[in-house]
């Protein structure tokens, strides 16, 4: 056991996040994790100018050295930036390297508890580049869950009113078309759901969305807001996501059930791993084709099912099911973390193997 053995210490430890806030925050959060423990003396983290601030606030005691990218400063600095997901490969092709093949191990913000299937799978097969599930690093840095005054406000409200939320939010990489936004939006309000909506002001090409539409019921929101604070408070009991693995990771750790909505990348694949490994989900298929123009080309998600799996998620049995699973995932994710727990352990046990890869009798 790690507890077993004194702590080993890095040195200094660097970190290039992707660019993305999505991408960026676990890194924070081990960040954190490091530097209270004390297993690192230093951290820098390596950021663009325009992502610097975020960076600094998200982890106080880092270091931030900022490296302009691109070189012309009128240029993107973040995913944020970009006008839309097909510019997206631009920014991975310059972001990303041959990391992985180089790599002798992978930091993994999970569990053993949630994949120790094929976690375990892994390191018998791959030795020399193993998994060290860490996580949830949402759990284990003690992040902040501030919100803001009026999201709180309206949160506590629904909570007074005995009213179950949903929390809807697609990340920050997202392109929905305008035909997929309207049959989401239709679905929300047929519901009778309360909900809270994060959108993107390039979904709505400078637009006002939906302009009181939803009334009280629903509460739209542009830009980045503290996921992890509304997946926390006690009016949340459903998220419709797309599957990123931060809001599944963030999701379970605040025991709260998923409706599935993969848009990109590897989310298909998390979706499955929600709704049929460890059932704390339901999921949501495209099913109706656009009416004109690009999205005719479509597959979208349809009002109807919108409507009728939001309800099933919040007020159904199949949702009952996974908020029961989801609740026994967040007891198992919090034990994780603790001292002596699975991921508390495994940090120390892989900072034991970084630290004697180096030794002369390591190489020998």
């Amino acid at each position: 056991m790690a507890s077993s053995l004194p702590s080993p210490v890095l040195r200094h430890v660097a970190m290039l996040p992707f660019m993305a806030k999505g991408h960026t925050i676990p890194l924070l959060h081990l960040a954190r994790v490091l530097l209270l423990r004390g297993l690192a003396s230093a951290v820098t983290f390596l950021a663009t100018p325009r992502d610097a601030p975020f960076v600094r606030a998200g982890a106080p005691g880092a270091a931030v050295v900022e490296l302009p990218f691109p070189s012309s400063t009128a240029g993107p600095q973040s995913t944020d930036e970009l006008p839309s997901g097909s510019s997206f490969l631009d920014v991975v092709s310059a972001a990303t390297g041959s990391a992985m093949g180089l790599s002798r191990g992978t930091i993994v913000n999970s569990f053993h508890e949630l994949e120790s299937l094929y976690i375990d799978k892994w390191n018998r097969e791959m030795p020399l580049n193993k998994m060290w599930p860490v996580g949830p690093l949402c759990l284990a840095s003690e992040p902040v869950r501030t919100l803001d005054s009026d999201i709180a406000d309206w949160l506590d409200s629904r909570l007074a009113m005995n009213r179950p939320v949903l929390y809807v939010a697609f990340g920050s990489q997202a392109d929905l078309s305008r035909a997929q936004l309207e049959e989401i939006a239709t679905g929300l309000d047929r519901s009778d759901l309360d909900f809270i909506w994060v959108v993107r002001s390039r979904w709505f090409n400078g637009e006002e969305p939906f302009q009181g539409r939803f009334r009280g019921r629903g509460k739209v929101v542009q830009g980045f807001i503290n996921q992890l604070g509304i997946l926390g408070h006690q009016a949340i009991k459903g998220f419709f996501s797309h599957c990123g693995w931060n809001s599944v990771m963030e999701s379970i750790s605040m025991g709260v059930p998923i409706l599935t909505y993969p848009i990109a990348a590897e989310q298909k694949l998390n979706a499955k791993f929600v709704v049929d490994v460890v059932e704390v989900g339901i999921r949501i298929w495209p099913s109706k084709r656009g009416d004109s123009g690009p999205a005719s080309e479509q597959q979208l998600v349809s009002s109807d099912d919108v409507e009728t799996l939001a309800r099933e998620l919040i007020l159904g049995e199949g949702g009952k099911r996974a908020a029961a699973k989801a609740s026994e995932l967040a007891d198992a994710a919090r034990a994780a973390v603790e001292t002596s727990g699975s991921s508390f352990e495994t940090l120390e046990l892989m900072l034991h193997e970084v630290c004697e890869i180096g030794r002369p009798e390591a190489k020998e």
